[in-house]
């Protein structure tokens, strides 16, 4: 008797519905590893947020309050590629991203760049809490969400880059790993483009 009670313990755990469906969720969390796999190693980023191309995509310049008092004006810097990247403090991605934005503003020192961080619906002690201290980048206060409807930011964070004229270019819903590759070429192509006009 004690073998008949092996084999039918064997065909309950394998058997039945129960069992295939374990069965297929061993294979497709196979072939999930094999595709993510195959894309590390064609040279595609393997995870983070995508920079998108956009076209015809046209948002209104603002003027914003900026963290240490005076308000920014987007148009001073027109003539620059430019990271508008909205975030806020309770946000947990923007916090390591925050990092990256603060690498990248060093690796492309001496260019014409910037990076104009926003933060939304926010007070400015909580903006100040979420720095611990003197923030890394210049940060600007879209308290009443005005800038954030207007550029229909949905999701934090959110970054939309603008080429040298101020035009929108790429965007990104979510965060991004500044220092990819294909992220720095994508930003280095705007170095390049034609001037302002």
């Amino acid at each position: 008797m004690a073998p008949a009670r092996n084999v039918v313990r064997s065909r309950l755990r394998w058997g039945g519905p129960r069992g295939w469906l374990m069965l297929l969720a061993v294979v497709i969390a196979g072939l999930c590893t094999l595709a993510a796999q195959g894309e590390a190693d064609s040279g595609r980023p393997a995870g983070g947020t995508q920079l998108v191309a956009i076209e015809g995509l046209v948002r209104p310049l603002f003027a914003l309050p900026s963290l240490s008092g005076p308000v920014q004006e987007l148009e001073r810097f027109r003539g620059k590629v430019v990271l508008v990247h909205f975030f806020a403090a309770w946000c947990e991605p923007c916090r390591d991203e925050m990092a990256s934005l603060e690498q990248l503003q060093s690796r492309l020192d001496g260019r014409p760049f910037a990076i104009v961080c926003i933060s939304v619906a926010e007070t400015n002690g909580a903006v100040r809490r979420f720095f611990a201290g003197d923030p890394p980048l210049a940060i600007l206060l879209d308290h009443d969400r005005s800038v954030a409807r207007a550029w229909n930011i949905q999701t934090l964070p959110s970054t939309i880059v603008l080429d040298l004229g101020l035009k929108p270019r790429f965007m990104a819903e979510g965060d991004v790993d500044w220092a990819r590759p294909d992220v720095m070429n994508m930003l280095m192509q705007l170095f390049t483009a034609a001037s302002p006009g």
